[in-house]
């Protein structure tokens, strides 16, 4: 079970993310405006902001899975700033089904802005979008270091659920990479 995930530490989070600056500056994009898509995508913009040092503003794009809205795409927080005319680095932490990175090209193009350039860390090669730049392809499921409760909490359940022993379950996610301390953390806020 463990050989399908790719747990990504903060280091290797800030080295892939210095990577990927490194391809948009080699390659001499025009940068005006960073535009991270969250929740994946704040903390990835937070660094490029940094090593790019241009500006930074986010959009928020939930899906929604009622009966009526089955998996449609919405924007639940705008943007806040004018971006006419502009160069535009949207970026996400992954490119996985690429339908968000569509939606929110699809978004921005209402506000006009020169250009729209993209990337993310980890491009999966079944998505329908590639983003102009990536650091890393891989078809495994990625555990990044922003999500450890969610994670944390999604492995801990189905695995009681599966009848798996508390000391399996925490070998299991120390395995993985996760520490005590935030194994500890998530059982006593959340699996009481």
């Amino acid at each position: 079970m463990a050989g399908q995930y790719l747990p990504v530490t903060w280091n290797e989070f800030h080295s892939l993310s210095l990577l990927l600056a490194e391809q948009i500056l080699e390659h001499k994009t025009p940068i005006d405006e960073i535009v991270a898509i969250a929740r994946g995508g704040l903390s990835v913009g937070l660094i490029l902001t940094d090593f790019l040092q241009k500006p930074i503003s986010t959009i928020t794009i939930q899906s929604y899975t009622d009966i009526q809205k089955q998996g449609e795409l919405t924007i639940t927080s705008k943007l806040g700033k004018q971006i006419r005319g502009k160069h535009i680095l949207l970026v996400d932490d992954i490119a996985d089904y690429g339908k968000t990175f569509k939606r929110a090209i699809r978004y921005l193009k209402t506000f006009h802005p020169a250009s729209i350039t993209t990337a993310a860390l980890f491009y999966k090669p079944h998505s329908v979008y590639k983003p102009d730049f990536y650091a890393k392809q891989t078809s495994a499921w990625i555990l990044q270091p922003h999500e450890v409760t969610e994670w944390v909490t999604t492995f801990t359940t189905t695995m009681m659920k599966e009848g798996k022993s508390k000391a399996d379950i925490r070998a299991f996610l120390i395995h993985l990479g996760y520490t005590t301390n935030q194994i500890e953390f998530v059982n006593n806020h959340y699996h009481k």
